[in-house]
């Protein structure tokens, strides 16, 4: 089992069968919304519990996702797509990332500038990304 929780401790996760992998997207949004990159796990909703969700909120941030943060101290939660069955967490807020490695690299094309990931994995380009999604 694994927690986690926002920065002022009032959205908390606690998530069963955490997966080993984790992705990094490098889109604009990601960058505005998080700074740099949008380092985080994809979790089954089936394995998170979240407690606190009167403090979730939630942005429409484009027409097939949403992004969503505690409106109490503002800390980056989860995003989401639509018909997606699953939270994508952001690693800074999980107690213990000891163990978890990058298996994938999205937007690659749009990374910041004098920024990069080391090792081995995928790496997509944002016209990858939307070719294996179905749009264009």
């Amino acid at each position: 089992m694994t927690t986690g929780h926002c920065l002022c401790g009032a959205v908390r996760v606690t998530i069963t069968d955490l997966p080993k992998g984790f992705g990094i997207c490098h889109c604009k949004m990601c960058q505005r919304w998080t700074g740099l990159a949008f380092a985080a796990i994809e979790v089954p909703d089936a394995h998170v519990t979240v407690e606190g969700a009167a403090h979730v909120k939630a942005f429409r941030s484009s027409d097939s996702s949403t992004r969503s943060f505690c409106d109490t101290c503002g800390s980056t939660l989860w995003f989401r797509d639509d018909g997606q069955s699953s939270y994508e967490i952001p690693l800074g807020m999980l107690d213990d990332t000891e163990g978890l490695t990058v298996t994938h690299e999205v937007f690659v094309d749009r990374k910041a500038a004098g920024w990069s990931v080391g090792g081995h994995h995928r790496m997509e380009t944002e016209a990858d990304y939307f070719a294996r999604k179905g749009r264009s």
